[in-house]
């Protein structure tokens, strides 16, 4: 399957997926609650979760049920609100894992060295909204710890646009508890025939307990570690195969000691060989590490990952999922728009590059989600989708090279009153 029909495939995927789901299923909810034919139904409930519209609840539903032509069947928010309630998160998160599992089913994914998924692993913290229910179980900040906040971990593929993996922790959970969860997870998605994973993080989670254990167990990293990690790996000039032991058992690793442009120096560790990666790709390799960055930028400021729709815990678990959801199946619509984008770049005589305007795609989409996923004709399907493509490919971004962006101390805001909101 090629990235251009991804988009298409996966509609179909999640269409059978939100008519299928069976409330029994739920494995930390009863699906009792669910017995009864209501106007607001176990499929469309999951529809509406999916959609994580940022608009108040009472218009979100009027435009839901306007949408699949059942404008007469008025539900109130706070029915809403009682059955999501009862709906298992993991229901929400098994819909993310078929977005994922299914892109990452594509026969022409990128790869590094034509060999390697590139991993990306990172947390950022959450804030939440200051209900008890949420501060008892995800914690808080602040002296008080009045001020409730959660832990987001995502493994990331960014020379894909996949979130692989992700996960919503209590604050102050270990980011290497988190990668764990990632490794497991992650060794079940599909791979190109012949590829194995490459984990890169950032110098938060290299330990000697955790190389050691990826080591025994023949798993790909690529870390950058912090100063005084180890008095030998400090000394290292340029590059060099240094050992350290854990539980009376050594351990070999490769050691770069790389300068940015900057002059800002980057100490990175490796158990992969000279034929994967030198010291003058070191950086560069490295560097691909903040596409993760970049994913939670997206996410926090256009999908408004903070910005849940309920005060709960089970509503919030259901956001998030919904989210990195949301996230991988715009991801998918790229694909299609960014090839139609670069077959005009082909034959034009603009000073630079194009590629799809990533606004312009988060609004047109969310206008057409739920049309797309109640539209049962598969014809009409592919139509819409056409239409979408050619409305969102009409307005590019150029692609200026060389351009650098320092990164900025975040504001005390929650969200900056200049940012467009995009999601509809």
């Amino acid at each position: 399957m090629k990235k251009r029909i991804m988009f298409n495939t996966l509609i179909g995927k999640k269409k059978n997926f939100t008519e299928s789901a069976n409330p029994s299923d739920m494995k930390n909810h009863d699906g009792k609650k669910f017995a009864r034919k209501r106007k607001l139904t176990f499929e469309r409930l999951m529809k509406l979760i999916i959609r994580c519209s940022p608009y108040s609840l009472q218009i979100r539903l009027d435009d839901f049920y306007k949408g699949i032509g059942h404008k007469e069947e008025v539900v109130s928010k706070q029915a809403l609100s009682k059955a999501r309630t009862n709906l298992d998160p993991d229901i929400i998160k098994a819909s993310f894992e078929i977005t994922a599992n299914t892109m990452s089913s594509c026969e022409d994914l990128e790869l590094y060295k034509e060999k390697f998924r590139l991993c990306a692993i990172d947390g950022s913290d959450l804030a939440l909204d200051n209900a008890p229910e949420l501060i008892r179980h995800f914690g808080g900040s602040g002296s008080n710890h009045d001020c409730a906040m959660a832990m987001a971990s995502l493994c990331y593929d960014p020379l894909n646009n996949i979130i692989l993996d992700g996960g919503l922790y209590p604050y102050g959970t270990s980011e290497r508890y988190a990668a764990r969860k990632h490794f497991e997870a992650v060794s079940g998605i599909p791979l190109p025939e012949g590829a194995e994973n490459l984990y890169i993080a950032d110098r938060g989670y290299p330990s000697r307990e955790l190389l050691a254990e990826m080591i025994d167990k023949n798993m790909n990293f690529f870390m950058r570690v912090r100063s005084k990690f180890s008095a030998d790996i400090d000394m290292v000039a340029k590059k060099k195969k240094i050992s350290f032991v854990y539980k009376g058992k050594k351990y070999w690793v490769r050691v770069f000691n790389v300068t940015l442009s900057s002059g800002e120096k980057e100490i990175l560790v490796t158990n992969l060989t000279e034929q994967y990666i030198s010291y003058k790709e070191a950086s560069e390799l490295y560097f691909t590490r903040w596409g993760i960055e970049a994913k939670f930028e997206s996410l926090k400021n256009k999908l408004e990952l903070e910005n849940m729709s309920g005060r709960r815990v089970v509503t919030t678990y259901q956001d998030f999922w919904a989210k990195l959801d949301l996230a991988n199946t715009l991801a998918a619509l790229e694909y299609a728009t960014d090839e139609v984008i670069e077959e005009k770049n082909a034959i034009s005589e603009n000073k630079y590059q194009q590629r799809t305007n990533e606004n312009r795609l988060i609004t047109k989409f969310s206008d057409q989600y739920i049309e797309l996923l109640s539209e049962p004709n598969v014809n009409v399907r592919l139509a819409l989708f056409d239409e979408l493509v050619a409305d969102i490919t009409r307005r590019p971004v150029e692609v200026k090279p060389g351009r650098q962006t320092s990164r900025k101390n975040p504001r005390k805001k929650k969200f900056c009153d200049r940012r467009k909101r995009v999601l509809r």
